[in-house]
């Protein structure tokens, strides 16, 4: 009877927090070494979102200095969230893993011809030197209403599972799912499907310090940040699993690394140094952030041929200094991942969306928010241009210039009355860089 421990290593949603990584890949690399002088089987995971465009060096390199990461710490397989899937253009996507060393695994985010790009695996098998047969397979969130935008065909994880589990039954002793797909879904996978032996998990940012059972599965995930990272380590006997373990260790606890401080200094370095030579504009004075609002409001009313916009003032941490704009000074100041939107919205909703933006302004104006591609600190305040509330006609009909954020917070519920497009050809801070060259490109220096 084979008698084996096979490990698997795993990270996730570090979402470019580049600080941590130092020790990360460091504990990655020895405890694989470790354990494999102790006869185990290791596998290294992430699942998804490992990048973020609110990082210097990771919007410079449209991620790719990201994929170094991952082939320097020796991943076996990734899969991807939303912030690779959707964060970045699709041509950026399809060359972000051009010079991977790992397995790319997703099996439910297809190109227009209904086919796997050809970066992705739908599952790979590993098998030990036991003969124990291990399959990964990736799914991410589909979400319907964005991924078409971005030339991207996305398929629920059920439409896809049932097939997908039936290839790797027949194929595999052990399955491990890297789940970019958040714990309710994980929790629900596990229930209904009984041969899922893994879920590794992500996308809600959950931790599981010790993981959780869930009928035949044990669930780990390791937060967010790279605050923690994962480890689940499996007892075999013939070819079978007999107990499991899982936990987390806290990124405090990590051995230090006499280089940490330079590895990160140099990364953040070369990000802003190659973002500083992506010349923008020549501003002819500084625009407040107070500036920048009224600015960024004509830049989405010009976007989609609109006279009203709504816009937050939290949008913009930084005023730009009179002179050279260059892409570094874009992205401190919009470090975000969000998009253009337009509502098309009868007036009686929009008098609703009033009454929900001025029942709430003093609650927002300083509330701390985190996600839905927001990168900032506070929301700040809820501005209409080019409408007062006084002005609707609850029996007409009007378009509004804004950012999809809005749409995807929990405190604007009219939004879900009205009809709402988002404009993927490029995120706030990109739409504003196209705003200055066209009104200041340069004229003061040719």
């Amino acid at each position: 009877m084979a008698h084996e421990f096979i490990t698997i290593l795993h990270t996730n949603d570090l979402h470019s927090h580049i600080e941590h990584w130092p020790r990360i890949a460091n504990w990655l690399k020895t405890r694989r070494a470790f354990l494999q002088a102790q006869g185990h089987f290791v596998l290294t995971f992430d699942i998804g979102d490992f990048i973020d465009r609110s990082d210097a060096n990771t919007q410079a390199s449209w991620g790719k200095a990201n994929t170094d990461l991952l082939n320097d710490a020796g991943y076996d397989a990734v899969t991807i969230g939303n912030n690779e899937g959707l964060a970045l253009p699709h041509d950026r996507m399809e060359d972000l893993y051009s010079q991977r060393k790992f397995a790319v695994l997703l099996d439910n985010i297809l190109e227009n011809n209904r086919q796997l790009p050809d970066w992705a695996e739908a599952y790979r098998i590993f098998v030990t030197p036991a003969g124990t047969r291990i399959s990964a397979f990736g799914l991410t969130a589909a979400y319907e209403s964005t991924y078409p935008l971005n030339d991207w065909l996305p398929v629920q994880p059920l439409d896809v599972l049932p097939s997908l589990m039936q290839r790797v039954i027949a194929q595999s002793d052990i399955r491990i799912l890297l789940s970019h797909l958040g714990l309710p879904t994980d929790q629900a996978l596990a229930d209904h499907f009984n041969e899922l032996s893994v879920i590794l998990g992500a996308h809600t940012h959950h931790l599981l310090p010790h993981g959780q059972r869930v009928n035949q599965s044990i669930l780990a995930a390791a937060g967010k940040y790279g605050e923690n990272v994962g480890e689940v380590t499996l007892e075999i006997d013939n070819h079978a699993i007999v107990a499991q373990d899982a936990h987390t260790i806290k990124f405090e606890d990590l051995p230090e690394v006499a280089s940490e401080g330079s590895f990160i200094s140099n990364w953040q370095r070369t990000g802003r140094e190659l973002l500083t030579d992506q010349a923008m504009a020549f501003l002819p004075a500084e625009r407040s952030r107070k500036q920048q609002v009224n600015d960024c409001a004509e830049a989405l009313m010009v976007n989609f041929h609109t006279q009203i916009a709504m816009l937050s003032t939290g949008m913009f941490l930084e005023d730009l200094a009179e002179g050279p704009l260059n892409a570094f000074s874009l992205l401190t100041d919009m470090p975000h991942t969000i998009n253009p939107m337009k509502i098309d919205i009868d007036g009686s909703v929009l008098l609703k969306l009033f009454d929900e933006v001025q029942s709430q302004r003093d609650h927002l104006f300083n509330l701390h928010i985190n996600g839905s591609g927001f990168r900032g600190d506070t929301f700040g305040e809820m501005l209409f241009f080019g409408i007062q509330k006084a002005d609707v006609d609850p029996d007409a009909h009007y378009e509004i210039a804004s950012l999809d954020h809005y749409y995807f917070l929990p405190w604007f519920h009219s939004l879900q009355s009205a009809e709402v497009s988002f404009d993927f050809h490029g995120i706030l801070r990109e739409l504003m860089a196209d705003y200055y060259w066209a009104h200041y490109a340069f004229k003061e220096i040719y």
